[in-house]
Formats: structure tokens, sequence, C-alpha cells
């Protein structure tokens, strides 16, 4: 007979078994905080969330670039159109100076007398002035005759419309240094040497009576004593950039 205890009843008595002591799967340990997740520590996957935020940094990157790029080139813009205006105002103040010569029929400044070709008759009151003597237009050597019915008439706008080529205008306007400026010599020009695109003048006609008192402003007549409008325009270095126009008006009087 074995030596097994038994119960005061006569039954076996089981004793318990020893198991071994259980730990925690190495891969199930959260570790510095990370997820315990598997599928979460795959290198893989870790790979791919670095290469997403790589592409968002250089998107945002490449954004602020082009917003830079832009804005530099805008400026640059600005300050070309502004160097651009800035050249054409010079070259109009200079278109009002020759057609001031072209009205006193003399040469312009520093250029020898008899070097220029003046007007073969020169002005005087309004004769020569209009196309033809017809009101609003102007001849084709650059005189402008306004509207009679009103004179003067500031707000005409007709000397700008032959100026500009519109539609409908009547007449040419003077090209710098025609009357003043010896052949070789009638360009304007701008940075480096470069020939600008040629200024233009008219000479428009606006009576003047009562002696010095002021203008008149009713029709007159006969007007042999006039003061003239004079309405230049010019363009910067780039000259088919309308941007660059300058159009100047000043008012001159022989004192005759």
């Amino acid at each position: 007979m074995t030596s097994a205890a038994m119960s005061t009843k006569g039954a076996p008595v089981t004793q318990p078994s020893q198991q071994a002591p259980r730990y925690p799967r190495p891969d199930r340990i959260p570790q510095h905080g990370r997820s315990p997740h598997p599928a979460l520590t795959r290198p893989g996957d870790q790979r791919g969330a670095a290469l997403i935020v790589s592409l968002l940094l250089l998107a945002i990157v490449m954004l602020l670039a082009t917003a830079g790029w832009q804005m530099g080139s805008q400026e640059e813009r600005m300050v070309g159109q502004q160097r651009d205006r800035a050249i054409a105002f010079e070259a109009a103040e200079a278109t009002l100076r020759d057609a001031e010569r072209d009205l006193l029929g003399t040469c312009a400044n520093g250029v020898t007398p008899g070097a220029c070709t003046p007007r073969p008759t020169l002005i005087n009151g309004e004769t020569g002035f209009g196309a033809a003597g017809v009101e609003n237009t102007c001849s084709n050597d650059g005189l402008c005759l306004g509207s009679t019915a009103e004179r003067p008439d500031f707000s005409s706008e007709m000397p700008i419309l032959v100026l500009t080529g519109a539609a409908g205008a009547v007449g040419l306007p003077v090209l710098y240094g025609t009357f003043t400026r010896p052949p070789g010599d009638r360009e304007i020009k701008g940075p480096g040497g470069a020939n600008l695109w040629r200024p233009r003048y008219v000479i428009e006609s606006l009576c003047y009576a009562g002696g010095g008192q002021g203008m008149t402003g009713s029709f007159v007549a006969s007007c042999p004593s006039p003061i003239y409008r004079i309405t230049a325009i010019a363009r910067g270095v780039r000259a088919t950039d309308e941007a660059s126009e300058v159009i100047l008006q000043s008012f001159f009087s022989l004192g005759n």
C-alpha cells in the first residue's frame, strides 16, 4: 500500500500541482510609452509616416518659394514701370521745349543757327491752323484749331486724339526735332544710348483778347494775338507699353 494521504472518509487527497510562473511576452511589453499594438511598431509603417511628413514639408517650402518669387517679380515690374514713366516724363518735357522753339522759329539750344530747318512760314496768329481752317482739326504739320463756338475750349480732347492716332482724328503731329534740329540729331536717347520712341506734339490756338485781361468766353472771328496750348506725348524705353506713356501740356504766348 502506497503512502498517499487519505481523507478521513477514505478518499484520496489531491495535492495542488506546481505550475511555472507566467511572464508577459516580450512583444507585448510597452516600451518608452509606445503603443503595445504590434501593427504600429513595424519598421515599414514608420518609414511611410516619415515620407508623408517630408512631402508635406516640401510642399509648404515650395509654396513659400513660389509666393516669394511672385512678389519679387511684381515689385520688379513696378520699379521698371516707374523708371520708364520717369524717362517718358523727361522726354515729354523736352518735347514741350522743342515746340516752344518751333513757335519762335529758332533752332534748339546748342544747335548752330542755320543747321535746323524752321517752318517755311513762321507761326503768326491762327494762320495755317486746322485742316484748311476747319474747326476741331489739325493740319498735317501739327497746328490745331478748336471749336470757335466756345473759346477758349480748354476741355477739348482733339489734340490728344490726333497725338494718339485715334479713329476719326484729322491731322498729324510734329515729331521731335523736325523744325529745330538737324536731320541726324532728332532722337531722344534713353539709358545706354538707345533711341526712345520719338516724341511728338501739336500746337493748338486758344484765342486771347482783352489786352491781357484774360481769355475770351465767346466767339471771336479774328484772333490776331492768340496764346497757344502745346500738347506733347512721349513713351519710355518700352515703346509698345502704353502704361509708360506720358502726356504733358503747356501754354505759350508770342507776345505780339
